[in-house]
């Protein structure tokens, strides 16, 4: 079939834009921070990313928490995720980015390849978001390029993150390549220790045990648990439905997206089943906190960051060893 895109469908009164080709077929929601709402592996007629199953999509006023309103899908998040004051301003609620209506237009399209643009300025950090995602025929992967401008006069400190929800059962196996990471102080982990360092991937717990941080949990287990690599050797990362076969994979430029945080409520937050995988520009949670310790960064007038990050289906094994920028996946036998 090669590639189509449309701009002629509504979700909830929502405009929504349709790509797809032979193997997937991803849906986006411009007006509402320009999500990423559905990855479907058309082969299995397998929907990939997480929804919130008591709440529906729909447009949110600025300022508004997050939290309360995480219909799921795939958002971008910036210039920040705990809300602080950053060059004298008060930030919304995991940054501006996600709640504001993005721009969006066809930039290219033939039977071979589909490129999709969206672009936001935001009205308090004074920086222009821009993001490509392209679908070309016979490809499992969504590729999206992005750039980052600071329109302003001051220099914006900053963390920018892709925030991708991603269902998972206790059959589910996660994988980074993390050397050390750390464990947040918050929610119930599974060893009954937080605010703490170990070695990915096994956390000692509290009397000694030791505990495989890449396999998922099911929801009874009430954990919930809030972790960042804070080395981490090559970028990308994975989770696999080892039942299925099939894992979904991000890959991503590490001397830009040099962490990966890690966001899993096994039925302990709220009493949802969701991991979300979150390619980051730096940690901890608080910018200012990371300026302090040299772990974030500045974004300074006319300045740009530009990345490149790909989320790729493969088919295959127990777990993923490796994934490259090119797309190809090395999976774990």
């Amino acid at each position: 079939m090669g590639v189509s895109v449309s701009t002629d469908w509504k979700l909830r009164d929502l405009r929504a834009v349709v790509l797809e080709n032979e193997l997937l077929r991803v849906v986006l929601l411009p007006e509402l921070g320009g999500k990423i709402w559905q990855i479907e592996y058309r082969p299995r007629s397998r929907y990939l990313l997480w929804h919130h199953p008591r709440l529906k999509p729909r447009e949110v006023p600025l300022h508004s928490v997050y939290d309360d309103v995480f219909f799921g899908g795939w958002d971008e998040l910036y210039p920040n995720d705990l809300p602080e004051e950053l060059n004298g301003e008060r930030m919304p609620d995991h940054g501006e980015v996600w709640a504001l209506p993005w721009e969006c237009g066809v930039e290219a399209a033939s039977g071979d390849a589909a490129t999709v643009r969206l672009q936001v300025e935001t009205p308090i950090s004074a920086t222009r978001l821009e993001r490509w995602i392209t679908l070309r025929a016979g490809e499992p992967t969504l590729r999206c390029r992005y750039r980052l401008t600071n329109l302003g006069r001051e220099p914006q400190p900053f963390l920018w993150k892709v925030h991708v929800a991603v269902g998972v059962d206790e059959h589910c196996r996660i994988d980074l390549p993390a050397t050390e990471m750390y464990l947040e102080e918050f929610g119930r982990s599974r060893g009954g220790r937080t605010g703490l360092a170990y070695r990915w991937p096994y956390l000692e717990g509290e009397r000694g045990e030791l505990h495989d941080m890449r396999r998922a949990l099911p929801p009874v287990s009430g954990v919930c648990e809030f972790q960042y690599a804070t080395r981490l050797e090559a970028g990308w990362c994975a989770v696999t439905h080892a039942r299925e076969g099939l894992s979904f994979a991000l890959a991503f430029d590490p001397e830009v997206l040099s962490s990966c945080w890690l966001f899993a409520s096994y039925g302990g937050w709220r009493g949802l089943q969701v991991l979300v995988l979150e390619p980051c520009t730096g940690y901890p949670i608080s910018v200012n906190e990371g300026l302090r310790r040299g772990t974030h960064r500045v974004l300074h007038p006319g300045a740009q960051v530009e990345c490149e990050l790909l989320a790729v289906v493969h088919e295959g094994g127990k777990g993923v060893a490796h994934v490259g920028l090119d797309g190809h996946v090395e999976p774990e036998r």
